[in-house]
C-alpha cells in the first residue's frame, strides 16, 4: 500500500499542471488531466450554466467557451493545498488573475477546489468562488 504522502503530493502536482495548462490555454492539455467520467460542480454556478458537468468532451466545452471565449489572459495558480485523509482526495485554495475580453476588466478571484483522483486522473472537482467579484468584472 502506498503511503498517503506520496499520493498527495502526486495529486498536488496534477493540480499544479492543470492549471498551468488552463492558463497557457492549453484546453487539450488540460482535460487529459481528467478521468473520461469527470464530474466538475461550480457550487455556486449562474443559472444558466447547468450543473453539474460530467465527461471529459464536456469538460473541453466549458473550459473553451468559459475561459476560451472570456477571458484573456487568465491565470490561476495554488496558494495553498490540503490533502485529504482517504488518499485521494485534495482541498486546494487558488487564485485567478486575469482580463475580460468584452471590457478589459480585471478578473482576480479567490476559489476552493475540492478535488478527488482515481485512476484515470482527476475524477471529480467542485469549486467554489467569489460570485460577487465574478459578477462586477463580467458586467
Amino acid at each position: 500500500m502506498t503511503s498517503p504522502a506520496p499520493e498527495a503530493a502526486k495529486h498536488e502536482a496534477t493540480v499544479h499542471e492543470l492549471f498551468q495548462r488552463m492558463s497557457s490555454r492549453d484546453f487539450e492539455g488540460a482535460v487529459a488531466l481528467l478521468a473520461d467520467d469527470v464530474e466538475f460542480d461550480l457550487a455556486f454556478a449562474p443559472e444558466f450554466f447547468e450543473m453539474p458537468v460530467r465527461g471529459r468532451d464536456a469538460m473541453h466545452a466549458l473550459i473553451t467557451n468559459v475561459i476560451g471565449a472570456m477571458f484573456d489572459p487568465f491565470r490561476l495558480e495554488v496558494t495553498t493545498t490540503y490533502p485529504g485523509a482517504d488518499g485521494s482526495t485534495l482541498v486546494a485554495e487558488y487564485v485567478s488573475d486575469a482580463i475580460v475580453k468584452s471590457n478589459g476588466r480585471p478578473y482576480v478571484n479567490r476559489y476552493i477546489g475540492i478535488f478527488r483522483f482515481g485512476d484515470g486522473g482527476i475524477t471529480f472537482w467542485r469549486e467554489y468562488h467569489n460570485t460577487e467579484v465574478a459578477t462586477a468584472a463580467i458586467s
